[in-house]
């Protein structure tokens, strides 16, 4: 099995992570009162936890500053983060799942497609 420090695994699972972060927040600020915006951010959110989980225990996500943050939509967001999952290794005993993860990702960003966000 490949150690952490041999390849960027954590970082790239660190920064779909925050990538994902930011589009919940974008989705639910952007959000009012539409339940399908409500639902996207709430699914956006739930990815991003299970991107999380498999970071090893104790790893630390860097700290962002609000107001150095993109003016991204949230699909751009999405698509950021989507497209850092391709070269994920899906070997890895320690990422088992993470396929249902990327698939469920492809899924979010169609949806905020046909949600215009």
């Amino acid at each position: 099995m490949d150690s952490p420090v041999a390849d960027d695994t954590w970082g790239r699972l660190a920064s779909i992570s925050r990538l994902l972060d930011q589009a919940a927040a974008r989705l639910w600020a952007g959000a009012k009162l539409d339940v399908a915006w409500q639902s996207l951010g709430l699914g956006v959110y739930l990815a991003g936890a299970q991107i999380g989980s498999r970071l090893p225990e104790g790893y630390r996500l860097p700290d962002v500053d609000q107001n150095d943050r993109d003016p991204q939509s949230a699909l751009q967001l999405l698509t950021a983060a989507h497209e850092l999952t391709r070269s994920l290794p899906a070997h890895r005993v320690d990422l088992v799942n993470t396929s249902q993860l990327v698939v469920d990702l492809c899924d979010l960003v169609r949806e905020a497609r046909d949600l215009g966000c």
